[in-house]
């Protein structure tokens, strides 16, 4: 099997040219304020650039989310699980070139990285919901209204 190159690891083990290039692609795609990205920056969460820091070509996170927004969302899912057991949101997946493959590699390696991570997916993102089943996460409790937006998510676990 091919060797896949990456660089994964803490955002403070970036050098701050390339967690603002990271920045810059997370707020380019809409999903964040720059306030609750830089707040969620400054746990270090783990980043991780494909195939490498210069010539990116998609890119992903383990965040480590708020506990009042976990909480929240374990809530909403209906879920019993605790959501204390779970550290890290995957999370802030983007690809910048039009290769199919990208969201599901990026998912795969955030996923083999570390244990107890959960997932949030629109639930209209057939694709992601389809990757994140593939590889290995376990959809939990049931479908809950966004609070950022007029749709719902699925709340998904490893």
């Amino acid at each position: 099997m091919e060797k896949i190159n990456y660089s994964i690891k803490e955002a403070k083990e970036f050098s701050e040219e390339e967690r603002n290039r990271f920045k810059e692609i997370v707020l380019s795609k809409g999903e964040v304020s720059e306030e609750s990205f830089d707040g969620l920056m400054n746990k270090n969460p783990i980043l991780l650039f494909y195939p490498n820091t210069k010539e990116i070509e998609a890119i992903g996170a383990l965040k480590i989310p708020h506990d009042s927004y976990k909480n929240k969302v374990f809530k909403k899912s209906g879920t019993t699980l605790d959501p204390d057991d779970y550290k890290y949101e995957l999370g802030w997946i983007v690809s910048l070139v039009e290769k199919k493959g990208n969201g599901a590699l990026i998912t795969k390696i955030l996923h083999d990285h570390t244990s107890r991570i959960y997932s949030t997916v629109r639930k209209e993102n057939i694709g992601m919901n389809k990757i994140i089943n593939r590889t290995g996460f376990q959809k939990v409790g049931e479908a809950y209204k966004s609070t950022r937006g007029n749709y719902y998510n699925f709340l998904y676990i490893k």
